[in-house]
C-alpha cells in the first residue's frame, strides 16, 4: 500500500503533467495515453482563450505622395496598417481515456478594422480610376479595411506518451471557414472643381474542408509543460470579390466577381502551461499562455482597375492573409 501511494504523490513533482492520478505510467512509456484525465468522472471538457492578435495582408496600398507628374515616382506609399484586436476561441469535448482519444470541437472568432489617410499635392490614386484623365490625382485619400474571421473546428486526436515527459497528440478533422473583408477608399480628386470619388471592394469567403496535425508537450517541474502545436487545413468554397465606384454619389462602374477556389491554413504556436488536479482527482484545470501564427494563402481576392475605365483593365488581388499574437487560456476537465 505504501509504495503506490508514494508514487501518487511523487507523481507530480516527476512532471508528468497532465497524467491522471487513478493510473500510474511506466516510466518511459510508448503510446501511453497522456490526454487529461479526472477520476470517477464524465470526461467532459471546456476549454477557452482569448486572443491578441494583429492582421496583416499584402495588397492595402491606396496612395502615394509626393509625385511629380512626368518625373520619375519619388514619394512614399500609403498603406493601411491594421492594429492589434481581441478575439477569443472557446470549445468542448470529449475524452476516451483508456484509448487516449478525445473528440473536440472548437470556434475561432477575430474581428479587426483599421484606417488611413493621406494628403499632399498630387497624391497618385492607386484604387479609383474614372473616366477622366485628371483623376488620376488627388489631394486627399483616406482609406479604411475590416475583416471578419469564424472558423469552426472538429478533430479527433490521441494522446500518448514518448518518453517519461514527451507528449504527442496527432489529430485530424474537419473545418469551415468565414472570412468577409473589405476595403473603402475616398480620393478628393485634383480637379476644379473637386471631385469626390469612393470605391468599395470586398472579398468574402466561406467554404470548409479538411485539417491535420499535432500538438506536442514536454513536462517539467510541477505541473509545467512546454507546448507547441502546428496544423494545416486545405479548403474548398465560394469567394464573393465584388467592386463598385462612386463619383459624387454616383454609380459610375460596379463588377460582380463570385467564384469556387481553394484556400490552404497554416497555423503555428507555442508557449508554456501549467495543470493540476483538485477535488479528490476528479476535476483538473490547465492554464498556458503562448504565441500563434495562422497564415491563409490567397485569401485576398479584392480586384479593382488599373488605369481608367474605359480601358478596362481589371486586376484581382492574390495575396496572403496571416494572424499572429498572444494566446492565453485554459481548460477545465470533469
Amino acid at each position: 500500500m505504501k509504495k503506490p501511494l508514494l508514487s501518487l504523490l511523487l507523481l507530480p513533482l516527476l512532471g508528468f503533467a497532465g497524467d491522471p492520478p487513478p493510473s500510474v505510467k511506466p516510466q518511459g512509456g510508448v503510446n501511453y495515453p497522456s490526454n487529461f484525465q479526472v477520476a470517477n468522472g464524465v470526461d467532459l471538457f471546456v476549454q477557452g482563450e482569448y486572443l491578441y492578435w494583429a492582421a496583416s495582408e499584402e495588397g492595402l496600398y491606396f496612395a502615394q505622395d509626393s509625385s511629380t507628374p512626368g518625373m520619375d515616382f519619388n514619394g512614399k506609399l500609403a498603406r493601411i496598417n491594421p492594429k492589434w484586436d481581441s478575439g477569443f476561441r472557446v470549445g468542448t469535448g470529449l475524452n476516451f481515456p483508456k484509448q487516449g482519444m478525445d473528440l473536440t470541437l472548437l470556434w475561432t472568432y477575430f474581428s479587426t478594422s483599421a484606417h488611413k489617410t493621406a494628403q499632399g499635392d498630387l497624391l497618385l490614386v492607386l484604387w479609383a480610376h474614372p473616366d477622366l484623365t485628371a483623376t488620376r490625382h488627388a489631394d486627399f485619400a483616406k482609406a479604411r479595411w475590416r475583416i471578419d474571421l469564424n472558423t469552426l473546428d472538429l478533430e479527433v486526436g490521441r494522446s500518448c506518451w514518448f518518453g517519461g515527459h514527451f507528449s504527442f497528440r496527432p489529430f485530424i478533422g474537419l473545418r469551415a471557414a468565414l472570412i468577409d473583408q473589405a476595403l473603402n477608399t475616398e480620393y478628393l480628386f485634383a480637379t476644379t472643381p473637386a471631385l469626390l470619388g469612393k470605391v468599395h471592394t470586398q472579398s468574402d469567403f466561406q467554404g470548409g474542408g479538411v485539417r491535420a496535425g499535432a500538438d506536442l508537450r514536454f513536462t517539467f517541474g510541477p505541473g509545467f509543460a512546454v507546448y507547441g502545436l502546428a496544423s494545416g487545413a486545405l479548403l474548398y468554397g465560394k469567394f464573393e470579390a465584388d467592386f463598385r465606384e462612386k463619383e459624387e454619389k454616383v454609380l459610375i462602374a460596379r463588377a460582380k466577381d463570385h467564384f469556387l477556389q481553394g484556400v490552404s491554413a497554416l497555423q503555428i504556436g507555442a508557449g508554456i502551461g501549467w495543470d493540476t488536479h483538485f477535488a479528490k482527482d476528479r476535476c483538473h484545470i490547465e492554464l498556458h499562455i503562448g504565441w500563434e501564427q495562422n497564415s491563409w494563402g490567397n485569401a485576398n481576392q479584392m480586384n479593382h482597375f488599373l488605369g481608367e475605365l474605359q480601358t478596362g483593365r481589371l486586376f484581382e488581388e492574390h495575396s496572403h492573409l496571416s494572424f499572429q499574437g498572444l494566446v492565453a487560456g485554459g481548460r477545465f476537465d470533469f
